[in-house]
C-alpha cells in the first residue's frame, strides 16, 4: 500500500483549483486528488477560520509530493498560494447503504463489493437478500416487491483505492455512499 498525505493549500479556490487540475493534466501526475472532488468530508469553516482564509485539501502519494510542493511553490510569487499543513494519512474510509428491489442492481452492488482494489477492505459489511413470494406481479411502484437486497458497510484502506470504490458505488442505483474521512498517522 502506497503512503499517502494531506497536504492543505491555502489560497484562492478559483485559482487554486485550476492551477492543480492543469498541473496534473500537464505533468501526467498520478496519484493526486483534488479532495472536494473526490468525496472527502472537509470541516470548510473551522479550516477556514484555522487558517485565516480559503484552503484546498490535496489527496498526495508520496513519489509526488516534492513535485506537487515545487509545483505549487511555483504559483506562489503570482497567485500567493502557500502550503499551510501536511500530515501523512494513515488510511481513508467511508460508509455505504443500499436498498434496491432489482436483482440486476444486487448484482452490480455484489460486484463493486467483490471486486475491491489492492489495500481496500470492507468491513461491518451486513447484507440482506429478502424474497416475498405472496408479492410477486406487484407494480414497480407498489410497497410490496418480490425481492428485496439491502445491506450496509464501510470501505476503507488504502486513499486511491477507497476513493475508486466510492465513485463505484456512488455511481449505482439505491446506493449511497457517504464522504470519505481520512485517518491521520
Amino acid at each position: 500500500m502506497a503512503t499517502y498525505y494531506e497536504i492543505v493549500i491555502k489560497g484562492d479556490d478559483r485559482d487554486v483549483v485550476p492551477y492543480l487540475i492543469g498541473y496534473v493534466a500537464g505533468s501526467g501526475a498520478t496519484g493526486i486528488f483534488l479532495a472536494s472532488e473526490s468525496g472527502f468530508h472537509l470541516k470548510a469553516l473551522h479550516d477556514r477560520i484555522k487558517h485565516h482564509g480559503e484552503v484546498q485539501h490535496i489527496i498526495c502519494e508520496t513519489g509526488q509530493r516534492a513535485k506537487l510542493r515545487s509545483a505549487i511553490e511555483g504559483g506562489a510569487g503570482r497567485f500567493g498560494f502557500e502550503v499551510v499543513d501536511e500530515t501523512r494519512i494513515e488510511r481513508a474510509y467511508f460508509h455505504f447503504e443500499f436498498s434496491t428491489p432489482s436483482r440486476e442492481v444486487a448484482a452490480t452492488i455484489k460486484k463493486a463489493i467483490k471486486s475491491l482494489p489492492e489495500g481496500v477492505k470492507v468491513a461491518d459489511y451486513s447484507p440482506e437478500e429478502i424474497e416475498h413470494p405472496d408479492a410477486k406481479g406487484t407494480e414497480v411502484y407498489s410497497p410490496a416487491h418480490d425481492y428485496e437486497f439491502r445491506g450496509k458497510g464501510v470501505v476503507e484502506g488504502d486513499p486511491a483505492g477507497v476513493i475508486q470504490v466510492r465513485q463505484a458505488i456512488e455511481d449505482i442505483e439505491f446506493a449511497k455512499a457517504h464522504e470519505i474521512e481520512l485517518h491521520h498517522a
